[in-house]
């Protein structure tokens, strides 16, 4: 297994996890890599981040290609998370000479998560001398647990930030402009959609620090998927801050579950309503749909129009469980809408509706139901609706 040098003495030694499926809840039908990175200086060489443990033999065969791990005199956690840490104490094992050390709280984290193992703190104020490389270290909370770290080295403008800037995409390609640059910012967006919506502010507290420090990164080279070259590292900036700073675009998601197909028929004379007044709009059947393509568009939009049947006098499971997912997302300053059918007694609007204000969506519209078969007039009432969902996306 080759390594890959991505800056000058920085090679990428983590593995790639081709047939990753599921990343608690969020849908990854791309796989991810677990990336990880051998710094070699004159006089030491540092590993930053390791890898999920059933991956170990993978890392350490790659790091091979670039160094004996045996001569490993530094290991950084940048981030406790098991998909990173869980296979700490076997590289250790491998790397027996090496000093380990991570955030305040990643202390911490190390000890609870791996019975009492000891690492040693670095802040802000640390460097770590390897001989003509130096590795400065940012402590990050929240973007996205409370241990997450940045790790620069300045020398060849190379910042390894974990979580931050990736995505699960499993390639044989290390940098985006490798694979496509529109493919690789798709995959940021579902990243950060599904991961980093509800840490936002400290994320874009996280990019201004590092415009503060001074520190210019010509390399970003995260945790998980593609890597930034630096012609692309302004772009990548801006379009976090964006996110960060809740931007949003004239858009609609209509994400709806259906029994018989009454509920669908609704959805989508919905989104030809909102597609009339020019407003752009998604519509997915949730049955049929991964959550985390409906989070990315709902990233940008200005409205979620949610619909479901009614069953038990409630809604469908799959339309409760994608407001399960937003409501660890925390979406902010957004409409939401509620529709569906019903057939001897109602009650899925009503839980929908209730559940989308407490998430925060504020709740402009009359809820739109029907029984049974829409008929022709009832298809052009949703039509109608769609169209004042649609104005008000424009006014807003």
């Amino acid at each position: 297994m080759r390594s890959v040098e991505v800056s000058p003495g920085i090679h990428w030694v983590g593995a790639v996890d081709w047939n990753l499926r599921d990343f608690h809840g969020y849908e990854t039908p791309r796989g991810t890599t677990y990336n990880a990175y051998v710094v070699n200086g004159e006089t030491q060489t540092a590993l930053v981040d390791t890898v999920k443990l059933p991956f170990v033999p993978e890392l350490l065969e790659r790091m091979r290609t670039v160094i004996d791990p045996a001569d490993i005199d530094v290991i950084v956690v940048n981030h406790v998370e098991p998909d990173h840490n869980s296979g700490l104490p076997e590289v250790m094992e491998a790397c027996p000479n090496a000093r380990v050390v991570a955030s305040r709280s990643g202390v911490q984290g190390v000890a609870e998560y791996h019975n009492g193992l000891k690492v040693d703190a670095v802040g802000a104020d640390d460097v770590i001398d390897l001989g003509g490389k130096t590795l400065h270290f940012m402590p990050m909370p929240m973007v996205h647990w409370p241990d997450s770290m940045f790790t620069f080295c300045p020398e060849v403008c190379t910042l390894m930030p974990n979580d931050a800037f990736g995505q699960h995409v499993a390639s044989s390609q290390r940098f985006a402009d490798e694979i496509g640059l529109d493919f690789a910012f798709e995959q940021l967006g579902i990243y950060f959609a599904n991961i980093l919506m509800p840490v936002s502010k400290p994320v874009s507290k996280a990019i201004d620090k590092i415009v503060e420090a001074g520190w210019e990164c010509k390399t970003i080279a995260p945790a998980h998927g593609l890597l930034w070259h630096e012609q692309d590292v302004p772009r990548l900036l801006e379009t976090y801050k964006r996110w960060c700073d809740g931007h949003t675009v004239p858009r609609a998601v209509v994400a709806y579950g259906t029994m018989w197909g009454s509920t669908d028929t609704l959805g989508r004379a919905v989104a030809d309503g909102i597609a009339a007044e020019g407003v752009e709009v998604f519509a997915y059947d949730l049955a049929d749909s991964l959550i985390s393509d409906v989070t990315y568009q709902l990233l940008e939009s200005r409205a979620l129009v949610l619909g479901s049947s009614t069953l038990h006098h409630g809604m469908l499971y799959r339309v409760a469980g994608y407001l399960q997912w937003l409501a660890g997302l925390e979406p902010k300053g957004k409409l939401g809408a509620v529709f569906g059918s019903f057939g001897w007694g109602g009650g899925a609007c009503k839980q929908m509706a209730g559940r989308l204000g407490e998430i925060g969506f504020e709740m402009p519209f009359d809820e739109f139901t029907v029984k049974y078969r829409p008929t022709n007039e009832d298809i052009e009432a949703a039509v109608e609706w769609g169209r004042a969902i649609g104005r008000a996306v424009k006014e807003r």
